[in-house]
């Protein structure tokens, strides 16, 4: 009977990460590009994975490949298979400095700026060789995560549900209306969500699945008491929304750090603040348990939770209320 080590050693192991890129991209010329190989090359290598797993892996459609039932079976196995190998080899010389691995990351879009570049420039302090990937949170974080498109996604619902992944509360962060700095309701001496309503709103979107609820926790509230806003414009551009509301008397919805971002100029003011229950919202760092005993990636997982947290957190003066 042969031996774990036996039946191994006539296998090249070296497939399995060409695999975890094909899954990951659909496309043996995206594959190719990620792993700095020709396509010719990686063709050879899918026909190899062919012969070694006894089955197509993929067929082709007009959308790119698509994998058998095989390949999906295999997917679920592949990532804690090159988890646990890269723990194996890193976990006793991880180094940061050294690091050069590439991580990806979702964020809400509103967050991004005042989130992701304090982060770049956290990491480039310590690992100025690691590559940092930045994503639009999707609707669905968790299908990201599942799938490994991203590393981690930053959420603000802790949408967690089976033991497989692993979230954990980072900061806060709560709604603000935001508009020009002469508009019409700055005359009021105490503005409240009736009269913001009267004005018409511009959205950030993710995709043609986006809803108003999960971009502006406002409005499932709003929802509650029978209201909602008139939407004149969404777009995945906030530049463009921006944009879009000079010289008008339109608002936009934003988190409360939104103000100190460079992108609302002189021209622009906070409305109207919903820093109170049940408007608070939670941010969450939501990860698979594939890479809970990574060392790279508990290395990244304490930069963005410093980060965050220093960037999110709540002052004293709410936190006591």
């Amino acid at each position: 009977m042969k031996t774990l080590e036996q039946e191994l050693s006539r296998i090249d192991l070296n497939l399995l990460v060409p695999l975890s890129v094909l899954i990951k991209e659909r496309s043996v010329s995206r594959a190719a590009e990620k792993l700095f190989l020709s396509q010719p090359a990686m063709s050879r290598i899918l026909g190899r994975l062919r012969d070694l797993f006894d089955d197509p892996l993929f067929y082709r459609e007009s959308n790119g490949l698509q994998p058998t039932a095989k390949t999906l079976e295999l997917e679920v196995q592949l990532d804690a298979i090159l988890f646990s190998i890269d723990s194996l080899v890193n976990s006793s010389t991880f180094s940061a400095e050294l690091c050069e691995k590439a991580f990806r990351i979702s964020t809400p879009p509103l967050m991004s700026k005042l989130l992701t570049a304090p982060l770049a420039k956290a990491i480039y302090d310590i690992a100025p060789k690691v590559t940092l990937e930045e994503y639009p949170s999707a609707i669905d974080p968790i299908l990201l995560l599942k799938e490994g498109h991203v590393d981690f996604s930053i959420h603000i619902q802790d949408i967690v549900v089976s033991d497989e992944y692993r979230s954990e509360k980072i900061g806060y962060t709560y709604p603000v209306i935001y508009g020009a700095s002469n508009h019409p309701l700055l005359q009021k001496e105490n503005i409240t969500i009736n009269d913001c309503l009267e004005y018409s709103f511009v959205d950030l979107s993710l995709d043609i699945r986006s809803t108003g609820e999960y971009l502006n926790p406002l409005d499932s509230e709003l929802v509650k008491q029978g209201k909602k806003r008139a939407v004149a414009l969404k777009s995945g551009q906030l530049s463009t929304l921006i944009e879009s509301i000079k010289g008008t008397d339109r608002l936009i919805i934003g988190g409360h750090l939104l103000e100190k971002d460079s992108i609302l100029d002189s021209n622009f003011t906070a409305i109207k603040a919903f820093d109170t229950e049940p408007y608070m919202v939670n941010i969450y760092l939501i990860e698979h348990r594939r890479t809970l005993t990574s060392a790279p990636h508990c290395w990244l997982k304490s930069v963005i939770t410093e980060s965050i947290s220093s960037n999110f957190s709540l002052p004293k003066s709410l936190m006591d209320r």
